[in-house]
């Protein structure tokens, strides 16, 4: 009879598996002879074709699973490596905020390094530390000598020695003495070494952020700083007390470590200082398997204050506006927001802290208790101290129980370190990043502006502003930060006295001209003439070329500060009569009559209606008598008398204006316009007349293009209209 089989089920193990294979050459065999099947030579090949292949999926599966494993550990490896390389680099980053506070406070300018070398505490701050260290050494060892004598005077009591218990209580009130002094004045060398840190690294931070307008660029065009005054005013202050203590938390712990491993070891033998040791590697151990990210979760919690804060002041600032649209709700609830993204993440760093504060309190307060009495409790029975008669093992056993206490709490103290360096090392992190983002902005090199790395990227030189007697753009690209290009090829000239009025639609790149004259922008490419081009005032809108805002800058101080802002003092042949004599002729001489003080009266001029403001911004701009003032919407506030007088001031000074406007009524006092389309083109005219009715150009240069933006609106709109079609 033929031979049957049955079905034959396979046991799969993973896709590569062949049993499919397998079981259809099997059932081919059935209603066959085993002598039929056998007796063909193909028979044969495909069996062992068969087990070839269910061989080889094996081996391609162990290979496969060895690749894989070497992956994982290649990928272990590279996080381990990773997280080394992080670990020098923060430490990196520590030391040289340390450098800067402790040991070279100043690396800014050759003034700043003046002022600190002729400081009379120049250099306090290592003999601060020196005297610090010295005084934790000498905390260590009269406390060691306290309990050293606590324990005689439980020997004396024993042995109930009258004479020599009053001796050692004399001692012991000497000591107390010592203590009651070294340990304020630990308190005080701390909180000095932490000011005067602080004060360095403060007065370093400031002569950085206040050099190359990186106080601006920081904020408008490198962002990666958030609330750049937080880390300023607080961070820097958290990482020095947090450095001051821990160069106190760092030393003691090991002195003590050192000294009691000495007396243990002289009281009992090793064995005492090894079981305290391996207790120690073995809570250590444990404890880095709880220990949460604390360099990550400090840093996080920094930033999202900063954010809190800075959405408060945000509204604070602008309180009045608010109030007028009754905005109240919805800045409460950006406010709250805000405050419950902090909130959250705090409740989530508490959860996180509980289990390593339940692991770190057992392992480091409860727990040596026990463990003390175990190390003092076997050489009573078991070693040097069982022969001693009564009241001496009373001494040494107490003596002996302190010392073990007192070791187990300096390594407590060091182990309780690695979470303090874990929260300066997130410190560490934010008060860096200050600093190097002002280092790259310096020199130019900041990543995140977008079209200089995009400029440099593509090839581009940049442009070059040069020195001249009159502002000149020669084919100048206006480029915004976020690399869009508001206008092309853009070339014109204001020579003396000829005033031009530079019009266009918001956003179409008016305001970013003068961001550009004044090196406020990088200059992306073409040519800028103007005066004062070089030297320690090329930068900035305020002596040959002198800015006036739509809403004027006050400065806190007196109606003088306002007046000379940004000098401190007045120039030669200007007296308070004259300051006086500017603010009448703008109708605002009543100024100087509010305050008793006169000139030196002090307020918030904030206060003040936005047209006093603005003619006191005028009185400012006649006072510092530049060659050309831009005028930014300045008299939006004014009457047209007070305009006209400004104008005509201009004229008999000898100060050329260039005015951004909306209002066509401004174009009779000026001789050209400047006006852009907002797509990028722009068109420079003479004005040859003008009338309420009707004015007369001449054209003097024009460009039509497209800006970046709207050139990629318009391939939208193109591509959108090629798919329906």
């Amino acid at each position: 009879m033929p031979a049957t089989h049955s079905k034959v089920v396979l046991p799969t193990t993973s896709d590569y598996w062949p049993e499919q294979v397998i079981l259809d050459m099997i059932h081919a065999f059935e209603g066959m002879t085993l002598k039929k099947v056998f007796s063909s030579k193909y028979t044969y090949i495909a069996i062992a074709i068969a087990i070839a292949v269910r061989f080889g999926a094996n081996y391609l599966m162990r290979k496969r699973r060895r690749n894989q494993q070497n992956s994982n550990q290649r990928q272990v490896e590279r996080k381990k490596s990773s997280s080394g390389e992080a670990g020098l680099s923060t430490i990196r980053k520590f030391w040289e905020l340390v450098k800067i506070g402790l040991f070279n406070p100043n690396q800014a300018g050759e003034a700043s390094a003046l002022r600190y070398n002729t400081d009379p505490a120049y250099g306090r701050e290592i003999w601060i530390m020196i005297a610090l260290a010295g005084l934790v050494i000498f905390q260590s060892f009269i406390v060691n000598r306290n309990n050293s004598i606590s324990g005689d005077l439980m020997a004396s009591m024993v042995a109930r020695d009258a004479s020599s218990c009053i001796y050692k209580m004399f001692q012991i009130s000497g000591i107390l003495v010592l203590q009651s002094l070294v340990n304020p004045s630990i308190s005080s060398l701390i909180e000095t070494l932490a000011l005067r840190m602080r004060k360095n690294l403060t007065m370093d931070i400031h002569d950085r952020y206040y050099t190359d307008m990186v106080y601006y660029k920081i904020l408008n065009l490198d962002k990666r700083v958030g609330a750049p005054d937080q880390r300023i005013t607080q961070d820097v202050e958290v990482f020095c007390k947090q450095f001051s203590e821990l160069f106190m938390d760092l030393l003691n712990p090991i002195v003590e470590v050192l000294l009691y491993t000495y007396e243990l070891s002289r009281l009992i033998g090793s064995g005492g200082p090894i079981s305290i040791i391996s207790y120690v590697v073995i809570a250590f151990g444990v404890l880095g398997m709880v220990t949460p990210n604390f360099t990550k979760m400090s840093a996080e919690v920094q930033n999202k204050e900063g954010k809190f804060r800075s959405i408060h002041n945000r509204c604070k600032n602008n309180a009045e506006l608010i109030a007028f649209y009754a905005g109240e709700e919805t800045e409460r609830l950006k406010i709250e927001k805000q405050f419950e993204e902090l909130t959250s993440y705090s409740d989530y760093v508490i959860n996180k802290n509980f289990l390593f504060g339940v692991v770190n309190d057992y392992f480091t307060k409860y727990s040596p208790h026990t463990v003390t009495s175990l190390i003092a409790g076997v050489p009573v029975f078991f070693g040097r101290l069982r022969p001693l008669p009564k009241d001496k093992l009373m001494g040494q056993l107490r003596y002996l129980i302190a010392v073990v206490a007192f070791e187990f709490f300096a390594l407590g103290k060091i182990i309780e370190l690695f979470r303090k360096l874990l929260k300066l090392s997130g410190m560490t992190q934010r008060v860096h990043l200050l600093y190097q983002v002002m280092d790259e902005l310096k020199h130019g090199n900041s990543e995140n502006i977008n079209f200089k790395l995009r400029s440099s990227k593509q090839g581009g030189t940049g442009g070059e502003i040069l020195e001249s007697d009159e502002i000149k753009f020669d084919n100048v690209i206006i480029k915004t930060p976020d690399n869009i290009t508001l206008a092309r090829n853009l070339s014109f000239n204001v020579g003396k006295n000829q005033h031009i009025v530079i019009t266009g639609p918001n956003g179409a790149g008016k305001s970013s001209l003068f961001r550009i004259l004044g090196a406020l922008w990088p200059l992306h490419s073409g040519t800028v003439f103007k005066p004062q081009a070089q030297g320690s005032n090329a930068q900035g809108l305020h002596k040959e070329i002198f800015y006036l805002p739509q809403k004027p800058y006050n400065v806190i101080g007196s109606l003088r500060s306002q007046i000379i802002y940004p000098d401190t003092q007045l120039k030669d042949g200007w007296t308070d009569e004259k300051l006086k004599t500017l603010l009448d002729d703008f109708g605002i001489g009543y100024l100087a009559g509010r305050h008793a003080d006169g000139f030196d009266g002090k307020q918030d001029w904030d206060t003040l209606s936005r047209g006093e403001q603005q003619k006191l911004a005028m009185v400012r701009l006649f006072y510092h008598k530049p060659k050309y003032a831009i005028l930014d919407e300045c008299t939006s506030c004014i009457s047209a008398d007070n305009e006209r007088e400004l104008y005509g001031r201009c004229s008999k000074n000898g100060i050329t204006c260039i005015t951004i406007s909306h209002r066509p009524a401004l174009e009779k006092y000026h001789t050209q316009r400047l006006v852009f389309n907002g797509m990028g083109g722009w068109k420079w005219e003479a004005i040859k007349s003008w009338t309420e009715e009707s004015s007369e150009y001449e054209l003097k240069g024009q460009d039509s293009s497209i800006r970046d933006d709207k050139e990629e609106e318009e391939g939208e709109v193109e591509a959108t209209n090629t798919e329906t079609k």
